[in-house]
């Protein structure tokens, strides 16, 4: 993890409580490192000035003895200096340069020549200046001083300890105010973080913030209560329509269940009681025909065979409401069935029914479906005349049967190169009793797709088409390979 993005993971209070911290720590190591530099360059120049005093005092000392060459009296002048326990060396010079004393702490150290002596000033471990001895402003001699700076480093060393104690104190107390502060600030914000997370959890719209103060976090503290409240009381209200609206739909559905299972009674029943007056039209009109053929005119005739045509398409219809009532009122029967089998075994049949015109079928081999066989077969059999019908006149019937696997579906497609639609109208492809050629040009019921999609329905599957006029027509049948799947329940 980043730093960025740790610091993104920490806590409000946290973050609250490092900012304050860093800020001030900041400051005061900054103060302090000022203070401490300021004291250095301060204490040099009080040293140096004390040392330049020291200097002075014993020069003008030592003037006289200089200039008598009065060397007893120079020893007793430097001996003096035994009680600064900082100085490393003091030579006094006559006017020429020769050492006529010297004092050195410890260290055996020769006094330096004229020529050779370091500047004035501070190095890095020693202070040492020059200084002429003067009597009435002539020279007489030299005095030369070399101190350590031991002092110095002591009086650094004690002062950092003190701005770190003094330092440490103050980032306490600021410890505790941080603390204190960070409260102020975070807690009505983790207050308000922490109520988003309960509403958003427990979906429960009567949590409230403490409102404490007038500041901003005051009024937003404000404002998300009066937001919460108006969104409790539309809850409330969606709450109430929710349950009255489920309710609505629970009557309606049984309502429409009910309505919908007398409906399919209702056309079973008809369907079943219209064939016995339908067989005695097609049977007295066929009687006639027979009978009394040489009594009849042409018109008559003409009459007679649009009577029985009408009987043959009325027959066809009621087949196809039966149909369609078995389809809805059937329990499914699932299990996997291999549908290459199946087409071809429809396509024989229809071979068998019409020969009259040279057909080409292909069909992919290896397609398996889950479902109910018996629908399935009446599925594909309306799908299958379908395209055979409306591709009979062409010079060569075509057919072809192909499939595209998916997980859990496949996805069957039936192309053929029939006289096709007008996708304008496809919404009314699968609607009972809705047709998009006229009987004259294609006889049929309409209930055929309407039967394709109740049974692809079922079987928690879908169908669509696709089509060109006079350019052939594609069927697409999408439907699981696994009986397991579990819209088959809810379409039973």
């Amino acid at each position: 993890m980043t730093t960025l993005n740790y610091w993104r993971s920490l806590p409000l209070k946290a973050k609250l409580l490092l900012l304050t911290l860093s800020v001030s720590c900041l400051g005061i190591f900054l103060v302090c490192i000022s203070l401490v530099v300021v004291e250095h360059q301060v204490y040099k120049k009080q040293l140096e000035s004390e040392l330049n005093t020291v200097a002075s005092i014993l020069a003008e000392q030592s003037a006289a003895a200089v200039l008598f060459r009065d060397r007893n009296q120079l020893s007793t002048i430097i001996a003096s200096l035994d009680q600064i326990g900082t100085i490393e060396q003091v030579c006094i010079y006559d006017a020429d340069g020769g050492v006529l004393s010297a004092f050195e702490d410890e260290a055996e150290e020769v006094c330096p020549s004229l020529s050779a002596a370091p500047a004035d000033g501070f190095s890095e471990d020693y202070y040492s200046m020059m200084r002429p001895i003067l009597i009435e402003g002539e020279a007489v001699g030299f005095f030369f001083l070399k101190s350590r700076l031991e002092v110095l480093r002591q009086h650094i060393r004690t002062f950092i300890f003190f701005v770190l104690v003094i330092s440490i104190t103050i980032i306490s107390i600021l410890v505790m105010i941080a603390f204190r502060l960070q409260r102020l600030v975070s807690q009505p914000i983790q207050e308000l973080s922490d109520a988003v997370e309960t509403i958003g959890r427990e979906e429960d719209y009567s949590v409230r913030v403490r409102v404490a103060g007038d500041d901003e976090l005051g009024r937003l503290g404000m404002a998300f209560n009066d937001m919460i409240g108006t969104i409790q009381q539309q809850n409330q209200r969606i709450t109430r329509s929710k349950y009255e609206l489920e309710r609505v739909v629970e009557t309606r559905t049984s309502q429409l269940r009910l309505a919908n299972s007398e409906l399919e009674a209702f056309s079973y029943s008809v369907s079943h009681d219209l064939r016995q007056p339908l067989r005695a039209i097609e049977g007295f009109g066929l009687a006639l025909e027979e009978d009394c053929a040489d009594q009849l005119d042409a018109t008559g005739k003409d009459y007679l065979q649009r009577i029985r045509a009408a009987t043959t398409r009325m027959g066809s219809l009621i087949d196809g409401l039966l149909i369609l009532s078995r389809v809805s009122r059937k329990q499914l029967d699932v299990d996997v069935i291999d549908l290459s089998t199946m087409l071809k075994e429809i396509v024989e049949e229809l071979k068998e029914v019409d020969e009259t015109k040279r057909s080409l079928v292909e069909i992919e081999d290896g397609i398996y479906v889950a479902g109910d066989e018996r629908l399935l077969r009446v599925a594909f059999q309306n799908l299958l005349q379908n395209a055979w019908k409306y591709s009979s006149r062409q010079p060569e019937r075509q057919i072809r049967v192909s499939a595209e696997r998916q997980s859990d579906t496949v996805t069957i497609q039936i192309d053929d190169n029939g006289v096709g639609f007008d996708m304008k109208y496809a919404d009314k492809l699968f609607v009972s009793f809705n047709r998009l050629h006229s009987p004259s040009d294609f006889p049929g019921s309409g209930l055929g797709l309407a039967t394709v999609y109740r049974i692809v329905n079922r079987h928690a599957g879908s169908v669509r088409a696709q089509s060109e006029v006079n350019k052939g027509a594609s069927f697409f049948v999408e439907l699981p390979r696994s009986t397991s799947n579990p819209g088959f329940q809810s379409k039973h």
